[in-house]
């Protein structure tokens, strides 16, 4: 008789296998689990152009020289958008996340930055685009970024969440039994010799 070899053994025991039903689960219970389908955002992540950094939104045109004086027109935070739009001179305070203002297309960092009331100076010049990260840099909506069969663990889960999702498709957990036979096995810690 001749043994089969372990990836005909598992060929034969998975033959006619199905694939588990699927279920939905929350995100805090999808640890461990298999993502039954393919994923893909539901929104544009960031959704909006925002600043990568703390400091003044401007116009790079305005920004562009040491000593060059600006006016602060407002402020722009992460739950609380600046609603107007920036001209020439000004600048708008700014914190990390928060949407980068209409007008504006850059940020002068704090640090590169001298404020003074409202009128903040230039301490290092800026250039177009300086620590501002795109609309969709993350990602795009629609765009597929978790695929089906996917052992889901903290990054895929946290890239749900920041794709909007609050429950996802799981395969449902397998039900496993396990039969012993023979009178050679014991219990763990048993003795096999009477």
């Amino acid at each position: 008789m001749s043994l089969l070899s372990v990836e005909d053994a598992t060929a034969q025991l998975l033959d006619g296998v199905e694939a588990l039903a699927s279920e939905t689960v929350g995100l805090d219970a999808a640890l461990g689990r298999v993502l039954a389908t393919d994923l893909a955002a539901t929104r544009t992540q960031p959704p909006f152009p925002a600043s990568a950094m703390d400091g003044y939104a401007v116009r790079a045109a305005d920004a562009g020289r040491e000593d060059q004086c600006l006016t602060v027109i407002g402020v722009s935070r992460a739950g609380e958008r600046f609603d107007g739009a920036l001209g020439p001179g000004e600048a708008v305070r700014i914190f990390t996340g928060a949407p980068v203002p209409d007008g504006a297309d850059a940020i002068l960092i704090q640090e590169n930055a001298e404020r003074e009331g409202n009128t903040v100076t230039v301490t290092v010049p800026v250039s177009e685009g300086l620590h501002v990260r795109p609309a969709g840099l993350d990602f795009k909506k629609d765009e597929r970024l978790l695929v089906a069969g996917l052992v889901l663990g903290s990054r895929g889960i946290a890239l749900a969440a920041s794709m909007n999702y609050a429950q996802i498709p799981v395969r449902r957990r397998p039900r496993v039994a396990i039969l012993a036979t023979g009178d050679e096995l014991v219990p763990p810690g048993g003795d096999p010799w009477p």
